[in-house]
């Protein structure tokens, strides 16, 4: 197989790659951060890169200076230099003022699609966003399983941890650089996500995990020293990851029950955590507990959507119909450049609504007769029916087809989950939603699509990221670990991957209501 040296300057460090290698990838595997909000489309033009040498740019943009690419969109196709600017990673951030005596702690949830850090000070119980990026991993799979599979080569077992542990070191180092905050003041990290992905870090054989019985046969684990990880500089630091239950029950859910146990748990109380790993628990008034997980797919985080991003600069994150105009709230200054989850599922709402699309999910066969609010077009992407929105931000059949998979799977397991724990609808007293699709989520048009029961006599909560807050309450808390294991315990698991029904309700659950 050929390579080539890919070089950055003024640094001067060198690696070889082989010929096509994505340059977005080949950085990330030098400890270099890109930016690729829209999973590496090349939509949203934040990974732009100055570069030198033979590359095939397949972005097909036009509009970039001299020298630009879009490092997601770019292959190596002989020795390349890349300009790496030290600058552009901390210009406009800004810092907590550093306690001199306070104790700090990080805390890391490690998701299949986004991986996000807080700064924890430990003495004052006070926490900071450090950063958000996408996991570098997903260049072997969007989901759990792909990943799994593509660990059956050790060699790129390997790399799957190296990446990440590399990614979340370098993102820690440079934060700490920018904030003046001396390594030596990290005393611990604390790392949550699901199972598979928190095996990956810890360096862990995933293999049992993606077949069946599907054991996890580590559920606990031992604190161990961050400069083993191959943290070199966090010689006083000490990783902690939070318990899992099984295979498709990880730390983010049991996070999750034990954050929410804190603050009190009366009567019925289902909890969701939306992403691509979609994890439930219902907790009943007599305090048994019942938990499945189900894969949803990554589209309600912005991800296998043609124009879709996570919630950064550039990023709609809210849409809604005014006087028969389309109004977007958007992240940042300038034209948008992608929508996330939760505006997805405005527009489809919004499309319900107005009969756009029907409750199967198709466009309407009238829609070239229909006036659309504006700006809306009905157009083909090729062969693909669209609504075009803003700019080239568009929505085509196949963006709703992945969110009606999402649904059903959600939809399914909510169904299933309530059926074992012997619980209707109507007895839920609260239900809490969690992770970052909810924080900018419009509820009416959530329920528009149906993606959970309707539980009428409920109260709904938006949490945030509970999975990330667990890790920094974990960070301040001693015994959360053990007690969280305490009510991991006691978990009645739903497994749906071997239940008989799955398939028939997953079918049952694709349209909207």
């Amino acid at each position: 197989m050929t390579e080539y040296t890919l070089t950055l300057k003024p640094s001067g460090t060198s690696r070889s790659f082989p010929r096509d290698t994505i340059l977005a990838d080949a950085l990330m595997d030098m400890g270099v951060m890109v930016r690729t909000p829209c999973g590496g489309k090349g939509t949203c033009g934040k990974c732009q890169v100055l570069l030198e040498g033979p590359v095939n740019d397949l972005s097909g943009k036009k509009s970039l200076s001299a020298g630009m690419h879009l490092a997601c969109r770019t292959s190596i196709a002989g020795d390349v230099a890349v300009f790496i600017d030290q600058q552009q990673d901390t210009e406009g951030r800004t810092y907590p003022r550093v306690e001199p005596t306070a104790v700090y702690g990080i805390a890391v949830d490690i998701g299949t699609t986004s991986v996000k850090l807080s700064l924890v000070d430990c003495t004052h119980s006070r926490t900071y966003e450090l950063d958000s990026f996408l996991n570098p991993q997903r260049r072997w799979g969007h989901d759990v399983i792909s990943r799994i599979a593509a660990s059956a080569d050790r060699a790129v077992a390997g790399r799957l941890t190296a990446q990440i542990r590399q990614s979340v070191f370098s993102s820690i180092q440079r934060f700490l650089d920018g904030a003046g905050l001396p390594v030596e003041r990290i005393d611990r990290i604390v790392l949550t996500g699901n199972t598979t992905m928190l095996y990956l870090f810890l360096g862990l054989d995933v293999d049992p995990l993606g077949r069946a019985p599907y054991v996890a046969a580590t559920k606990d684990f031992i604190p161990y020293s961050a400069r083993e990880a191959g943290g070199e500089r966090f010689a006083r630091t000490t990783i902690s990851a939070l318990p899992v239950h099984s295979a498709f029950l990880g730390a983010d859910l049991v996070g999750g029950l034990a954050s929410c146990s804190k603050k009190g748990l009366a009567g019925s109380t289902f909890f969701a955590d939306l992403g691509t790993n979609g994890e439930m628990f219902l907790m009943d008034p007599a305090g048994r507990i019942f938990a499945t997980s189900c894969a949803m797919g990554p589209a309600l985080e912005g991800m296998n959507i043609s124009w879709g991003m996570t919630a950064e600069s550039g990023a709609i994150t809210r849409i809604s119909l005014e006087k028969g105009h389309l109004a977007y709230r958007m992240i940042g200054e300038g034209e948008p450049a992608g929508i996330t989850g939760t505006a997805l599922v405005d527009i489809l709402a919004i499309m319900l609504r107005e009969n756009i699309i029907r409750k199967d999910g198709a466009f309407n066969a009238d829609l070239e007769d229909m006036s659309l609010p504006s700006p809306m077009k009905y157009r083909f992407d090729g062969d693909i029916p669209c609504i075009c929105l803003w700019g080239d931000i568009r929505v085509t059949i196949k963006d709703i087809r992945s969110v009606q998979l999402a649904k059903g799977a959600a939809l399914a397991a909510a169904r299933l989950l309530l059926k074992e724990a012997g619980c209707m609808p109507e007895q839920v007293e609260r239900v809490m939603i969690a992770g970052a699709f909810g924080e900018n989520l419009n509820m009416e048009n959530f329920r528009v699509l149906g993606l959970l029961p309707e539980f009428p006599a409920a109260t709904w909560h938006f949490l945030g990221n509970s999975s990330l807050q667990s890790a920094q309450e974990a960070c301040c808390n001693p015994r959360f670990h053990q007690d969280a294991a305490a009510l991991r315990d006691r978990i009645n698991e739903l497994n749906l991957s071997q239940h008989e029904e799955f398939s028939r309700e997953f079918v049952a659950a694709l349209n909207f209501p």
